[in-house]
């Protein structure tokens, strides 16, 4: 059993709060949201493979035991997804109710078997793939990701060595580059849709497993390279770790300025938005998750202490749950003062959000010893 990596939940800690932010309806965090999805993908891909590279739990690979690997992987968040889905169903409903005819039943029909089999981001559409729980076309795409995971391994154990996985990660953010280009040149000389790019580059489980791929790669070269432990390396770890903050930071204050700009081929769309949502962000991503990984840093340090490591492990469960909380919580302001609060309601979804988050843990650790109990009892 390989040792935790501590500073890395605080790490998620933060990329959740990113995307949490990111969706206070408050536009000075708007960067935060592409940055903390990117943060978790390439997060998702390093810690799957520094969980499995060295063990024999993945007997095979194939199209069905691939589909089992993967549903095992989700299967601890998906009665949360259908808890959550129900909920949204009345922001469904209302919206559906501009329809006519057979589309009123149809469209909400369509959209709700597509999120209960997860399979909503493979719809190029954004009133599907951002339809009832908006947040949960993250899960859709780690389905197809962790579907994934048994092949990507499968070839990573015949690197001859650290340089393959560098050239792999140089190789893969450079057809990242390329597939957002083309996809902003498709839709806008081809499609003129507003959200292609907007699927294509952010939900898109084929783009997503670049970064997964990147994440993988990051993790074999953290477990095969050489670190010097020497008196030294406590300092040097402490800049880099504050070093990378730093252009993460500027990278955000950047991302703000830069999409006030008009584009110019389109004066209707942001300024050349197909970079925003993945490229912008995948390299920095990379050393913010290796830096502090390798964990002997005065940050790392800090990004391991309860708080965060208490946030980290409930971040799963918020971020399926926080959209919605912003969502209800916006509404019940708006019939009862008029016009919401959207610095206060940071604030309250937070905690709303938390306690809902320990409530749910909770639950499931009840049933979960349950289900132990009848085990043995059986047995």
């Amino acid at each position: 059993m390989k040792n935790r990596i501590d500073s890395l939940q605080g790490i998620r800690a933060f990329a959740f709060l990113g995307i949490y932010t990111c969706h206070s309806y408050l536009t000075v965090f708007g960067a935060c949201g592409g940055w903390g999805v990117s943060v978790f993908m390439i997060l998702s891909g390093f810690l799957m493979f520094y969980s499995y590279a060295d063990t024999d739990r993945i007997k095979s690979i194939g199209l069905i035991s691939n589909i089992k690997f993967g549903i095992g992987k989700v299967k601890r968040l998906y009665p949360l997804h259908i808890v959550t889905m129900l909920l949204a169903m009345p922001f469904l409903i209302e919206e559906c109710l501009g329809y006519h005819g057979i589309e009123r039943i149809l469209q909400p029909a369509v959209r709700t078997l597509l999120n209960t089999t997860l399979l909503q981001t493979w719809v190029p559409v954004e009133g599907v793939y951002f339809s009832l729980n908006t947040v949960s076309w993250y899960l859709s795409t780690s389905l197809f990701l962790y579907c994934m995971f048994p092949v990507i391994l499968f070839i990573m154990k015949k690197y001859k060595g650290i340089k393959t996985a560098v050239i792999v990660i140089l190789c893969t953010f450079a057809l990242q580059c390329a597939f957002a280009y083309l996809a902003h040149r498709v839709q806008m000389d081809v499609l003129h849709k507003e959200d292609f790019t907007h699927w294509f580059t952010y939900v898109f489980p084929l783009s997503r497993l670049e970064d997964f791929v990147i994440g993988c790669n990051l993790g074999y070269i953290f477990m095969h390279a050489k670190r010097r432990d020497d008196q030294q390396a406590e300092v040097k770890y402490t800049v880099l770790e504050i070093g990378i903050l730093i252009v993460i930071v500027l990278q955000w204050v950047a991302h703000y300025f830069l999409l006030s700009l008009p584009s110019q081929e389109n004066p209707q769309l942001p300024n050349e938005a197909w970079w925003r949502f993945t490229v912008y962000w995948t390299l920095t991503s990379c050393a913010l998750v290796y830096i502090f990984a390798v964990n002997k840093g005065k940050l790392s340090k800090l990004f391991s202490t309860k708080p965060l490591l208490f946030i980290g492990k409930m971040s799963a469960y918020a971020f399926l749950i926080h959209q919605l909380v912003y969502r209800y919580l916006k509404l019940a302001e708006k019939k009862i003062l008029g016009k919401p609060n959207d610095v206060l309601n940071l604030f309250i979804c937070f905690i709303i959000t938390i306690i809902l988050s320990v409530l749910w843990d909770k639950l499931t650790l009840h049933f979960q010893k349950r289900k132990q109990l009848k085990r043995l009892a059986g047995e």
